[in-house]
Parts: C-alpha cells; sequence; structure tokens
C-alpha cells in the first residue's frame, strides 16, 4: 500500500530527473562523487565529533550525525560542481552530445536519488522516532528498493547505526521482514513458576565503555549465568545483583559477538539453573530483568513465533543469521539478557533487542540458539579480557 514516504520517494526523483536532465551527467557525476566522499568522510568523523562535542542524547546524537553528514555532502558537492561545470559549458558551447549527455545525467540523478533514499530509509526505519519508522516499515517503494539492494558494506553500517541512536544491536540488516501478526499480551503472569523464576534473575554491571553498563543474566547452574555480549563487550570488571541486593564478582568466561551471548563464572554463587522448555506462537510467559539498570521488572509477554533473522554482530560488522523468537512485550535497555519465561517459569529465550517501529515488540535469542555456547562454556570455561572488544552497547 502506497504512503506518504512512497510519495516523497517519486517527487524526489521527478526532482532528480529533472536536475539531472539539466546538468548533464558530466556535471552530475562531478557533484554526486563529490557528494559521496564528503558524506563519507563526514560519517567517518560524525561518532568521533559528537563524542568530542559530549552529544550523547539520544535524540540529539542522531540529529548531530545527520548535521555532520550534511556538511561533509555539501562540501563534497560544492567541489563536485567546480570540477563538473566546467565540462557541461564545454559541451553546451559546442552542441555535441547534448542531448546524450543531459538524458545520461537525468538517469544518473535518478539512481542516485534512489540510492539515497534506501539507505537513508534504512537508517530511519531503526529509529529515533517510532512513527518516522512504522511509515518506512510499509513504504512499499522502500521495500522493493531493499529487496534489489545489496546488503550495506560494515562501514555503512556503522553510519546507520549512528544515524538511528538504537542502543540495541541491528535485529535485522534490512527492513524488518513480515513477521508474525500481533498477539494480545496477558493481562498477568503472578503465577509460581514466575514468581520462583524471578528470585533467580540477576542484574548484571559492567565498568567501561564511559561509565557502568547494566544488563540482566539468569543462572543456568554450577556458578554461571547467561547474559547478552553486548553488555559486557568493552568492559573490565563485572558483578551481579541479586534481587535481595547483594552483590557477587563475575568473570567472563565465554563471549560470542555473532550470537550476542555471553557467559559469566560467579565463584560462590550456588543458587539452581533455571531450566529451559519449549515455544510455539501463542506461548504467553514473562520478561524479567532491570530494565533502565533499576530494579527487577517482571513484564507480560507473549510469543508471535520464530524466525530466521539475518542481520549484523554486536559490532554492526559481519552478517549472522539468528533463530529469534518475535514477541509481544515491553522491554527497555537493561532488560538485555533477561529470560524470556513461560508461567511455569521455564527458560523460552534471551531477550537481545526490541524493535524500532513497535515499543511493544521485542526479539528474543531462542534456547536453541543459546544452548551451544552455555554447553560450550560449561566444557571449556576460560576467562575472556572483554576490555580489548569493541564497546557495543
Amino acid at each position: 500500500m502506497i504512503n506518504f514516504i512512497d510519495v516523497l520517494i517519486v517527487i524526489a526523483t521527478i526532482v532528480g530527473l529533472a536536475n539531472g536532465y539539466r546538468r548533464g551527467f558530466w556535471l552530475s557525476f562531478a557533484q554526486y562523487l563529490g557528494l559521496l566522499v564528503g558524506v563519507m568522510l563526514g560519517a567517518a568523523s560524525a561518532r568521533y565529533v559528537l563524542d568530542y562535542l559530549q552529544i550523547n542524547n539520544a535524540t540529539a546524537r542522531p540529529l548531530g550525525a545527520v548535521l555532520v553528514l550534511v556538511i561533509g555532502g555539501s562540501l563534497g558537492s560544492s567541489i563536485g560542481f567546480a570540477v563538473g561545470e566546467p565540462i557541461r559549458r564545454q559541451i553546451l558551447r559546442t552542441g555535441i552530445h547534448t542531448s546524450t549527455d543531459s538524458v545520461a545525467g537525468a538517469a544518473l540523478s535518478a539512481f542516485a536519488v534512489l540510492v539515497m533514499c534506501w539507505f537513508l530509509g534504512l537508517s530511519f526505519s531503526r529509529g529515533p522516532s517510532p512513527e518516522i519508522a512504522q511509515q518506512i516499515q510499509r513504504s512499499a517503494l522502500l521495500r522493493g528498493l531493499d529487496t534489489l539492494a545489496p546488503r550495506p558494506p560494515p562501514f555503512l553500517a556503522s553510519v546507520q547505526q549512528v544515524l538511528s541512536g538504537v542502543q540495541f544491536p541491528p535485529v535485522f540488516a534490512g527492513l524488518e521482514p513480515t513477521l508474525p501478526g500481533a498477539l494480545p499480551i496477558p493481562t498477568s503472569v503472578d503465577t509460581p513458576g514466575v514468581n520462583h523464576a524471578a528470585q533467580s534473575v540477576v542484574k548484571v554491571s559492567s565498568l567501561g565503555c564511559g561509565g557502568i553498563v547494566t544488563g540482566s543474566g539468569f543462572p543456568v547452574g554450577n556458578g554461571y549465568v547467561v547474559t547478552n555480549a553486548h553488555v559486557v563487550s568493552g568492559t573490565t570488571s563485572h558483578t551481579i545483583q541479586k534481587p535481595d541486593g547483594s552483590t557477587m564478582r563475575a568473570t567472563v568466561v565465554f563471549f560470542d559477538p555473532e550470537r550476542d551471548v555471553a557467559v559469566l563464572f560467579v565463584p560462590g554463587f550456588t543458587g539452581a539453573g533455571l531450566t529451559f522448555g519449549p515455544a510455539q506462537r501463542g506461548t504467553e510467559g514473562a520478561v524479567i530483568g532491570y530494565p533502565g539498570g533499576l530494579g527487577e521488572k517482571v513484564v507480560p509477554a507473549v510469543v508471535d513465533g520464530a524466525v530466521q533473522a539475518q542481520g549484523r554482530d554486536i559490532y554492526n560488522q559481519n552478517l549472522v543469521t539468528r533463530q529469534i523468537f518475535v514477541l509481544q512485550a515491553n522491554v527497555h535497555p537493561g532488560n538485555s539478557g533477561g529470560p524470556l519465561i513461560d508461567m511455569q517459569g521455564r527458560v523460552l529465550g534471551m531477550v537481545f533487542a526490541t524493535s524500532a517501529s513497535d515499543p511493544n515488540q521485542a526479539y528474543a535469542l531462542t534456547d536453541d540458539e543459546i544452548t551451544p555456547d552455555i554447553r560450550d562454556a560449561q566444557a571449556n570455561p576460560s576467562p575472556k579480557d572483554t576490555s580489548h572488544y569493541e564497546c557495543a552497547a
């Protein structure tokens, strides 16, 4: 179905055609080449400029990144115009190939506009505005372009993350695919199984990345606690806090940045591990964690279904495929690493991301996705210095 994003793309393409015809191929080529170089330089420097200016607000940071890219692109386009304009004047003066140059310029400009629309659409489909993200996700033209286009290289994928301002790792490398329909969230999860599981879920705090990174985790027995890799990446020391407020030191003994799984060993942590259970569409339960790094919170959840998601690792670099549950639940940063459980208190998966276009939609790694890492960690525990890795949260 056509929406206003599609209308904007059509208008932008028509304007691009007209301008390209007027400027011709060589002037258009020089300008777009300058624009590309300028945007790439702006993209390479955006994160450092924002860090230097200490712009960390979730809304201001994406806007600041856009401004840096606009400045870089404008400078590059101006330089490109200065180079290409004499060539266009020469073509007009001689009258040779004037029509060919104009038609080629129109085609090049239309193509460049569509590429820019696709890239910007892909970036802002993940935030920071849920309303705009929803419209982008529903755009028929952007979905068509995303089907034809290759996945952006890691460099551009990092730019997209800065523009979107999203704190969770990207679940999908492109636009969100057609996902299972949303089911109603249960009104109450006050069951003995849920209450018992909540007594075992811990807050994970890691020192580094300019402060303290917090997430959630759950025990799997013998002193081992599972959380997300992006919660501990780039940090130097780790602690867990139990629901009663007591804290214990922890050591990362397994780290998988592709699946986004980390396993911690906590000496003296004797709590029994939570058990795992199966899930299917309609399975009701809860997400347990520490949103915002504050107190423990239990929120109702329901599984919409399972999908194979092609996304990127926690550093937004390599393409990875994960088996995930799509669920309806009110999840926030800090819930990362917390369990998705059923009404009997069994772990169905581990929360690791949210949807940018639907505040009540979240994603969890399935039990089949995380149990191989848990087995490897318990069979071959080896302390990992996660400070050598980049910050990801």
